[in-house]
């Protein structure tokens, strides 16, 4: 569908520079600890990220829908090796984009089944039969104004999210040196722990202050899930 595609302007990718005009691989070649924590920082943060969506009963893995929390069941575990090795590299890279597909699919179809819901409940309030699908240009002018300000401010949301499964690829595609690449990826995956953990952490305090820490463990020790 049309709405499916985004226009973008693009500009080619430079590698960054240090003060002193050397670039990446230089430092890597004067100082190779340096890439190591590098790579070490990029799976702590994804194996961190994998432990808060295989939790059933964590408030990300709740955000998605059944069929996506069956997917991000399946993701892999990597070793502090991989990003040293670029063949080992990629199918991180391609572990981490098919994540942010599943996360992009989660978000669409929670989006249409809003839609949906509104548009069905508005045109059954309305004369005449009920005519099965909806087609929006048959709704009030109000109500198509209020889909497309949902949809938009869905959009916004999504592109905030920093989990876009093709435009930040596509760079680290067009990256040539390796420890770029790396740190590329890593800048994706650390900004996704960092909201999947402040997002936790928020509601905690919420349930803490709300019902109490004792009932929160309490519920935690049952296996339930105190975000439902």
């Amino acid at each position: 569908e049309e709405d499916d595609y985004l226009i973008a302007q693009v500009k080619i990718h430079n590698i960054p520079r240090e003060p002193n005009g050397d670039s990446h691989a230089t430092r890597k070649i004067n100082g190779g600890e340096d890439f190591g924590s590098i790579a070490k920082q990029v799976i702590d943060d994804y194996q961190k990220v994998r432990s808060i969506y295989i939790n059933s009963k964590s408030l990300a893995s709740n955000e998605l829908p059944k069929f996506a929390r069956s997917a991000v069941q399946t993701l892999p575990t990597f070793d502090a090796d991989t990003a040293h090795d670029e063949t080992t590299f990629w199918k991180l890279v391609e572990t981490w984009q098919m994540l942010c597909n599943t996360i992009r699919q989660s978000k669409r179809t929670m989006l249409q089944n809003i839609v949906n819901e509104l548009s069905v409940n508005v045109a059954m309030r309305a004369k005449g039969p009920l005519e099965l699908p909806v087609k929006r240009k048959n709704l009030p002018l109000e109500v198509q104004m209020q889909l497309a300000d949902i949809e938009q401010n869905a959009s916004q949301e999504f592109i905030e999210l920093g989990m876009d499964p093709v435009l930040d690829f596509q760079e680290i595609l067009s990256i040539k040196d390796h420890q770029d690449r790396v740190e590329k990826l890593g800048r994706m995956i650390g900004r996704e722990r960092s909201r999947l953990e402040a997002k936790e952490s928020l509601i905690r305090a919420f349930f803490e202050e709300e019902y109490g820490e004792e009932l929160l463990t309490n519920n935690l020790d049952d296996g339930q899930n105190v975000f439902d």
